[in-house]
């Protein structure tokens, strides 16, 4: 029991100080203020939607949610490996009695929660910015101001509580983006869009959550992958190939869905490629029929088997590679 209270200890320690560090990065912060800013600006300049508004500001923060997810989970995996090889700092702590497959569960565990909270908002700024434009030539000025105001306070915020406390603006100004935007979706979810008292949540459309889920179960899953890349690259190729691995998973239907029936490497490969479709269904949004959790829960499923064989890889490379500035087997 001690040991494994031992271990515990250390892989919430480390997992912890993964996440404060993900979120001190500059590229979390402002990939986090461009989504942010960009999901609010969006439904005000949108115009020729033919009524359509809502179906079009859908699709374009969810894609927006997507891409700047997959950009923060491919440079925060970097940076968590690579850059602190580079620095000494992972040496250090592997010179303690820490199991190195351990330590590697506890990165991704950390990058794991510093996404969660980026996706987190990034959901409710797509409920917020739907809801802006949910009925046709006319704009909801209590969600989208709300929206468009958050990163401005919390950025003020953030620099107040620097000058007085000499706290990091950069973490500081992270969490507090995370609290105005949550804010910004309690304090209009009772609000109709003339102001009046209305039921919770009754004028955001909630199926965009499963459309959410779905998008932050993709952004784990390339985590995992360039976590595994990076016990083996710096962080140039690392991204690199992360970005050819997004582009050739989203293409893997077109590419390989029918070749995968008759030929058996095409089938290996298949199944091998990250199917990123898996987690895109901004289209059934707009269509009659719900969307069921039962498929998000065998989605989630699907990410949970191609992490474990992502990061089962990446402890194998990791145990077997020589921490001196870079990964070296």
């Amino acid at each position: 029991r001690a040991v494994i209270r031992l271990r515990l200890q250390q892989a919430f320690g480390v997992a912890r100080l993964t996440a404060m560090e993900t979120l001190r990065q500059p590229i979390a912060l402002l990939l986090l203020t461009a989504a942010v800013l960009a999901m609010a600006i969006l439904p005000m300049i949108v115009s020729h939607t033919l009524g359509d508004a809502a179906r079009m500001i859908a699709d374009s923060t969810l894609s927006l949610f997507f891409l700047l997810g997959l950009f923060l989970a491919g440079f925060s995996a970097c940076h968590t490996l690579t850059e602190e090889a580079r620095r000494g700092t992972a040496a250090l702590v592997l010179s303690k009695p820490i199991p190195r497959g351990l330590f590697f569960l506890a990165k991704f565990a950390g990058i794991a929660a510093a996404l969660a909270l980026f996706s987190l908002t990034c959901v409710l700024a797509v409920l917020l910015a739907v809801r802006t434009v949910d009925l046709p030539f006319a704009h909801d000025l209590w969600s989208g101001l709300a929206l468009l105001a958050a990163p401005f306070v919390a950025f003020a915020l953030a620099g107040l509580v620097n000058y007085l406390t000499r706290r990091p603006f950069g973490s500081d100004a992270f969490g507090l983006l995370v609290l105005c935007v949550a804010l910004a979706f309690l304090g209009t979810a009772f609000i109709d869009r003339e102001g009046r008292w209305t039921a919770f949540g009754a004028a955001f459309d909630f199926r965009l959550v499963r459309a959410g889920v779905l998008v932050a179960l993709a952004v784990w899953v390339l985590a995992g992958l360039a976590l595994a890349l990076a016990t083996r690259f710096g962080t140039v190729p690392t991204v690199t190939l992360c970005a050819a691995l997004f582009l050739a998973g989203l293409m893997s239907d077109y590419l390989l869905g029918r070749a995968a029936e008759t030929s058996r490497l095409a089938a290996f490969v298949y199944a091998w490629l990250p199917n990123w479709q898996h987690f895109w269904i901004a289209d059934a949004l707009h269509t009659a029929e719900p969307i069921p959790w039962r498929y998000v829960a065998r989605a989630g499923g699907y990410a949970a088997l191609y992490l474990c064989g992502t990061l089962a890889l990446g402890m194998f490379f990791f145990g077997r590679g020589e921490v001196r500035d870079g990964w070296n087997g």
